[in-house]
């Protein structure tokens, strides 16, 4: 009884005070930034930091889902601790068998609608609508993903897809950057790491409309070598870009690949979508804070886009003069 009660009130106060609070998740405290970074040491001309620029909600929410499902579950367990567990004889025990019995019908009912996806149907928005969306998205910006609560139920007990367990934990999931796709200029594509995939460019700007997502803008991007990006785009790509290129060690937080390669030869085979983030613009000439590392080695999409940093003039790419 205390445990459940313990979950419910976690669920309502999430539901009612805390769903819009910044850095509100179960493991917060995770999400700090060291305050001895790289910017602490750099001049203020040099100091550079992310702001968020644009939200969109492509997945739909319906918190009545949350409520009920809540509501019942909460007279389920009142009603089974009354019967059954304890020791004092329940009066009019077969009122109460009535109250378990729809209060766990309308538990399974309503949980199982909502993991088929029928009472959640997506955002519409149409073509020219979206399309004034994607024009607002500049190549370097930050996406960073959230998930309706919903979603990452089905796609977790449905679909067994473990990587959402994040969305539920932190304050996004998943995060990728917006960058020129190398084999067509012009064409805003995403550069993250998926399990399964690696780092990957396989989807383009059109891929978030059917997605929750905040967008971050690095000030002073113009001082990003984006002929480095590139690069590093293309090398990355190719020494991580497989099935096994996903850093499950990282994603349990027990230990990175090297986050600061000065020469497309350093790049690692392994990254999640924050160190993959991280790496590329270091690699282009901006120190994220989030990426020293102390106690548990991992670094979640919030510190990244949380983080200070400062610019650097980063080598010359081998082989060029």
């Amino acid at each position: 009884m205390i445990l459940v009660g313990i979950l419910l009130g976690y669920e309502v106060a999430h539901l009612t005070l805390l769903q819009d609070s910044e850095g509100w998740a179960s493991l917060a405290w995770m999400e700090s930034v060291p305050e001895d970074g790289p910017s602490a040491s750099a001049a203020p001309e040099d100091v550079g930091q992310f702001s968020k620029v644009l939200s969109f909600e492509g997945e739909a929410s319906n918190p009545w889902a949350d409520y009920i499902t809540l509501a019942s579950l909460a007279l389920t367990v009142v009603s089974a601790w009354i019967l059954w567990a304890r020791e004092k004889p329940t009066l009019r025990a077969d009122r109460w068998r009535v109250v378990f019995a729809v209060g766990l019908a309308s538990f399974l009912g309503i949980t199982s609608l909502a993991l088929s996806g029928v009472i959640a149907e997506p955002e519409e928005i149409t073509p020219e609508a979206w399309n004034e969306v994607v024009d607002k998205l500049q190549v370097g910006d930050v996406i960073a993903y959230r998930k309706e609560k919903w979603s990452a139920r089905r796609e977790l007990f449905a679909k067994g897809k473990l990587t959402v367990i994040g969305y539920r934990l932190f304050k996004y999931g998943h995060l990728a950057i917006v960058v020129e796709d190398p084999d067509s200029p012009g064409r805003k594509v995403l550069f993250t790491s998926q399990s399964a995939k690696g780092v990957n460019l396989d989807e383009d700007a059109d891929s978030l409309q059917t997605h929750n997502w905040d967008a971050y803008r690095l000030d002073k991007w113009d001082r990003v070598d984006l002929g480095r990006i590139r690069e590093g785009i293309l090398r990355c790509k190719e020494k991580s870009g497989n099935f096994f290129g996903y850093d499950f060690t990282g994603m349990f937080a027990l230990w990175n690949e090297d986050l600061k390669p000065d020469h497309a030869k350093d790049f690692g085979t392994e990254y999640i979508c924050s160190t993959c983030v991280v790496t590329l613009l270091y690699f282009g000439g901006f120190e994220s804070d989030s990426t020293p590392r102390r106690e548990l080695d991992l670094i979640t999409p919030y510190q990244v886009v949380r983080a200070k940093g400062r610019f650097v003039k980063p080598p010359t790419l081998l082989g060029e003069e």
